[in-house]
């Protein structure tokens, strides 16, 4: 199998319809979890609907970005604006045995001062020392009740696809911060510390509640897979086909630059940072988001049938699902073109 999330046949195969069909409380209750959609929504006694959502990443901003990474899951579902104060994190981090206590600090330090501002409170983290562990990795999970008033209908035909900012943005970051004196051997220093500071922009939960507010149809957070995976599970989800058009995409220089050192695709590199939404009327919620100070386009439609399309000028050709993402394909490249693995896999920083 590939690095990263599993496929969608793979998926479907032995997970949906294993958990579907352990117990009858699961085939009553599951309805949440997808396909690049980790956030599973279900009626409790005290609220409307009780939110669940987990993300996980690795490298030295792992606890922050999984955190993030949760986070945009849940605003994809419209579950922010309403928490009533009942909404927090629990964490849990596995690292190498290499790894200084101050880096753990550090990472924790990052995510605290995140959570101070959104007042979602990381209430338990857990630390893991293990020997097998190359590289440290985190996993986030979100807790959050609301009333459930802003649960969307879904995409339909006929339907605008609007994105916010630029693909990439996790992935060019995290490549910039990993290897920034070989990036910076061939590019000049800003632009390599530009890169490295596309985090600010990880976060969706301004664009997804002024989506929300638009009458935004359905949302997609992209992450793994960039941007052609989020289009595919946004289209797979909601059972519909689409047109993108690639001229229409928004992509930073930095992602272009970074992404033809390491010979990688940028369309399909981890795009934390760029939300997906479908909506009647694309070009008042992009107008809505400027005037806010997010960048957004049109990029396509929603269409009828299953067809899911990228168009660029004259050619057309059809979206296939993302198996596995760019940034984990070079750090796969890279350890098995060394001769040792176990310390090419130490010495990367995700």
């Amino acid at each position: 199998m590939n690095y990263g999330k599993l496929s969608e046949d793979v998926y479907e195969r032995s997970v949906v319809k294993v958990i579907k069909t352990n117990s009858i409380n699961n085939r009553k209750f599951y309805d949440g979890a997808g396909i690049g959609d980790f956030c599973a929504v279900f009626p409790c006694e005290n609220t409307s609907v009780q939110v669940f959502v987990q993300a996980s990443a690795g490298g030295k901003n792992a606890v922050a970005r999984a955190y993030e990474a949760a986070l945009n899951c849940a605003a994809a579902k419209g579950a922010f604006g309403d928490t009533n104060g009942s909404a927090y994190a629990g964490v849990t981090l596995f690292v190498p045995e290499r790894l200084r206590e101050i880096k753990v600090r550090e990472m924790l330090a990052e995510t605290a001062q995140r959570a101070d501002e959104l007042r979602i409170p990381v209430r338990n983290v857990t630390v893991q020392v293990l020997p097998w562990i190359g590289v440290e990795t985190a996993n986030c999970v979100i807790h959050m009740a609301h009333s459930g008033k802003t649960r969307m209908k879904g995409a339909a035909a006929g339907d605008d696809i609007v994105m916010t900012k630029w693909i990439g943005l996790e992935g060019t970051a995290t490549l910039a911060r990993s290897s920034p004196d070989r990036l910076k051997a061939r590019y000049p220093a800003d632009i390599v510390e530009e890169a490295a500071g596309f985090l600010k922009y990880i976060s969706v939960i301004p664009e997804a509640a002024c989506a929300v507010e638009s009458g935004a149809s359905y949302m997609q957070a992209a992450r793994e897979g960039g941007i052609y995976g989020g289009l595919w599970e946004l289209a797979a989800n909601n059972s519909v086909g689409l047109v993108a058009d690639l001229g229409r995409i928004p992509v930073r220089q930095e992602t272009i630059e970074v992404c033809e050192y390491f010979d990688l695709n940028p369309y399909t590199l981890m795009a934390g940072g760029s939300l997906l939404v479908t909506c009647k009327n694309g070009g008042a919620l992009v107008w809505e988001l400027a005037r806010r100070g997010i960048l957004a386009a049109v990029i396509g439609k929603i269409t009828e049938g299953k067809d899911r399309i990228i168009r660029h000028e004259d050619e057309s050709r059809f979206l296939e699902p993302v198996r596995g993402d760019e940034l984990y394909r070079y750090y796969d490249t890279r350890v098995k073109r060394s001769r040792n693995p176990m310390q090419a896999c130490l010495q990367e920083d995700f």
